[in-house]
């Protein structure tokens, strides 16, 4: 059960780029967008630290006692969440799904080799490695390299094309640091609650800078947001239960666990959504080539972090 609720998790990640994408419409810019997202997930973890602790408010005197890095998840998450609107109309669901997948997998296996931040040291054997040479054989079959056509649903081409994918590789490297210093935080303060709270606050303080240091969307926040459907706000709620998730199940099943199952999900969930035609893409059932790229990723993530 605890899988599936990490898989859960994961199915969260794609469905809230989709939302997040659509608030970005009303709004104007990514980074306003962003900002408004981390508001509301922020409110939506206090409320829920509240419910659970009995307090909404972390001690942060602890917090600050921890190691430097106890606050990179703020800003992770930030780059994580951005980036996702930022990729979504550019390079398709799948393609912003799979491409922080690499990331991820890349990120999990300097973890087990170095320790980083407080890790645990796994030897990286040849079926490891193996697992990962699946994982990139199965991204590049989802984006069909070789077959002269890079994708039918992204708005770059080229080497705007390839310099986006290179950002989603990247962002994803974000996401599992995310995950791990997140972890580490919960457990420093007997919680998941109000780490969540702390790194849903550092986002909001990050973006706030953004937004109003930034010309671009500090002229889309005061020129107003245009109308548009309710669940346009949903993406902030999807945020706080994604952060939730991830530091209350690592310390229960592992981070490796939880890594596999949330990229289970949201590989599944990703699929789902461009089959049905959300976002920028052609409504209908993936080719043969790309539901064998994805069963390859799934075997690969798996391999890699399981064996």
């Amino acid at each position: 059960m605890l899988v599936i609720a990490a898989m859960l998790v994961g199915a969260i990640v794609p469905a809230q780029t989709a939302i997040n994408t659509r608030l970005r419409e009303s709004v104007g810019s990514p980074i306003a967008a962003g900002f408004f997202s981390f508001i509301i997930g922020f409110a939506v973890s206090a409320i829920l630290a509240l419910i659970v602790t009995g307090d909404a408010i972390p001690d942060l005197a602890l917090a600050a006692a921890q190691p430097w890095w106890v606050w990179l998840g703020g800003f992770m998450g930030v780059a994580f969440i951005v980036g996702n609107i930022l990729l979504f109309p550019r390079i398709g669901s799948v393609e912003t799904v799979i491409l922080p997948i690499l990331g991820q997998v890349t990120m999990g296996l300097i973890y087990d080799l170095t320790g980083l931040f407080e890790s645990p040291l796994v030897p990286v054997g040849p079926l490891r490695i193996l697992g990962a040479l699946i994982v990139v054989g199965g991204i590049a079959l989802v984006l069909e390299i070789g077959r002269g056509a890079a994708t039918t649903r992204a708005q770059a081409t080229g080497l705007s094309l390839w310099l986006w994918r290179v950002f989603g590789v990247l962002i994803g490297m974000g996401s599992a640091t995310q995950t791990a210093v997140n972890g580490y935080l919960g457990g420093a303060l007997h919680s998941p609650m109000p780490a969540s709270v702390i790194s849903l606050g550092v986002g909001v303080i990050l973006l706030a800078l953004l937004t109003v240091g930034w010309k671009a969307p500090r002229r889309a926040l005061l020129s107003g947001i245009a109308p548009g459907p309710w669940w346009m706000w949903l993406g902030g709620v999807l945020g706080a239960l994604f952060v939730v998730g991830g530091a209350t199940l690592s310390p229960m099943i592992g981070t490796g666990t939880t890594v596999i199952g949330s990229l289970v999900g949201s590989i599944i969930c990703g699929q789902v959504i461009e089959s049905l035609g959300w976002g920028n893409a052609k409504r209908g059932l993936p080719p043969v080539h790309r539901i064998i790229g994805l069963v390859l990723v799934i075997i690969g993530v798996i391999m890699v972090r399981a064996l």
